[in-house]
């Protein structure tokens, strides 16, 4: 069902039509029999009219032909005119006295009194026949069938076409009226679009319909479900990476001071200290993941300088890329974007921190800021091997890593990083492209966000 609206609206359309077809059809038929019984007292009242003529005006030695009979006229229509009635006028002796011009010289009908149906001049018709005691006559008056019912027909239709142009009107009302009664629903639907992604209260509206009732206690239960869904993820997410924060620290104290008092380099130690580091690193990744998601704060969007932003980060991290001699460079200008700026922040640290580390020691990196008239760019490429075309798509999943834990690097990682940019990307509404730099040969990663009022160039 693709609109409920509609379904509605064909539904009780073709009620109607269908109502409206059989009552016409019942009607019809009840109506062209009232007007068969109005045209035979028509020929009643017309016989009566010829028998009442003086019989002296005519004799069968001189039949007399008369255009038509003068008769009481409705409205400017004069009846024996036209509804085409012939007549006939017999002496006793079955010999014509008197016939209308459209009557034949041979008799219409036998003389026998009551109704007939006969055929002359081409046309089937309705023939009365009534004999006058007094003088013994007999007249006969016919009607033809086919102007009977064309005169039926359109008296029945001017009362039947009135009915069928209202169709199209009632169609017209009923879309409108269901559209009406839809309307708590559309308002259900525009109450819950309308919320922060962090607003899970119940949905309150005034004048709720009985019908409408299920499904707003069923949408808020819901909620309350999500809220409290929502909590535990938060409180076990933040519970847990703060309580491992402690033992980390304890652990990468000892493991200092077993490096530090041992009298030779130990692998096994080193090891260790590798193994701690990268789980302080994902404990660290989850609570940013945490932090940012859309359930748990609600987005405080300022105008963010993107670049210069980019320009504290750089000059915060920057050891990283001197310890591996890898060559940086900040290409842009100053652009304004409306965003979170804690989300961005995170968002630059984990795309400096994978190129830095993926990318071989003497490599190159360049991250670039620039904008178009309904665009932002943030875009970072290096020399690293990038990723393969076909696993593109699956490293925004959370703790995916290409080749497992152990990247063909060396370098180890929580398979957080590109899954925490992917989701502060979505939650700023931007767009995020994967592809092999045409200049450095590696990895290159583009985010277009959307140009907004707030932001620009300074």
């Amino acid at each position: 069902m693709a609109s409920i609206r509609l379904f509605l609206t064909l539904t009780l359309i073709s009620i109607i039509v269908l109502v409206s077809f059989l009552s016409s059809i019942r009607g019809y038929r009840e109506s062209m029999a009232e007007a068969e019984q109005l045209f035979d007292l028509q020929l009643i009242e017309h016989a009566k009219i010829l028998s009442l003529l003086n019989p002296r005006l005519y004799s069968a030695s001189n039949p007399q032909v008369i255009e038509r009979l003068i008769l009481p006229k409705a409205g400017n229509v004069d009846l024996s005119a036209e509804m085409r009635i012939a007549y006939q006028v017999f002496d006793e002796s079955g010999q014509l006295l008197l016939r209308s011009v459209i009557a034949p010289i041979e008799r219409i009908s036998p003389l026998e009194v009551g109704y007939h149906d006969d055929n002359f001049s081409g046309y089937r018709w309705r023939a009365l026949v009534v004999e006058e005691p007094s003088s013994g006559h007999w007249v006969i008056v016919a009607q033809r069938d086919d102007v009977r019912y064309e005169l039926a027909e359109s008296v029945i239709l001017q009362a039947v076409v009135p009915t069928v142009l209202g169709v199209p009107i009632a169609a017209v009302l009923i879309w409108f009226i269901v559209g009406y009664g839809l309307r708590p629903i559309g308002k259900l639907a525009s109450a819950v679009h309308a919320r922060e992604v962090s607003d899970l209260s119940p949905v309150e509206l005034d004048n709720i319909p009985s019908e409408l009732t299920p499904l707003t206690q069923s949408t808020n239960d819901l909620l309350v479900r999500l809220q409290s869904s929502f909590n535990r993820e938060k409180r076990f997410a933040a519970d847990a990476a703060h309580e491992l924060r402690t033992p980390i620290s304890i652990l990468k104290v000892q493991v200092h001071n077993l490096l530090a008092e041992a009298t030779e380099s130990s692998k096994s130690l080193e090891e260790l200290r590798q193994g701690i580091d990268t789980m302080g690193h994902l404990v660290e990744q989850i609570l940013v993941l945490n932090r940012t998601a859309p359930d748990q704060y609600m987005m405080q969007f300022i105008a963010v300088d993107l670049y210069s932003l980019a320009q504290d980060i750089v000059s915060n991290d920057f050891e990283q890329f001197l310890l591996k001699d890898q060559s940086f460079e900040l290409q842009g200008e100053s652009v304004f974007l409306r965003g979170d700026i804690t989300a961005l922040r995170s968002l630059i640290q984990n795309l400096l921190s994978n190129a830095s580390k993926y990318t071989p020691a003497g490599g190159n990196i360049v991250l670039r800021i620039n904008h178009q008239a309904d665009a932002i760019f943030l875009s970072i490429e290096d020399s690293g091997p990038g990723i393969d075309a076909a696993y593109r798509g699956r490293v925004f999943d959370r703790f995916y890593r290409l080749q497992g834990d152990q990247h063909d690097s060396g370098i180890s990682g929580s398979g957080l990083g590109l899954a925490i940019v992917k989701h502060i990307v979505d939650m700023h509404s931007a767009q995020i492209f994967l592809g092999q730099s045409s200049t450095l040969g590696g990895l290159q990663i583009e985010i277009k966000f959307p140009r907004t009022e707030a932001g620009g160039k300074r």
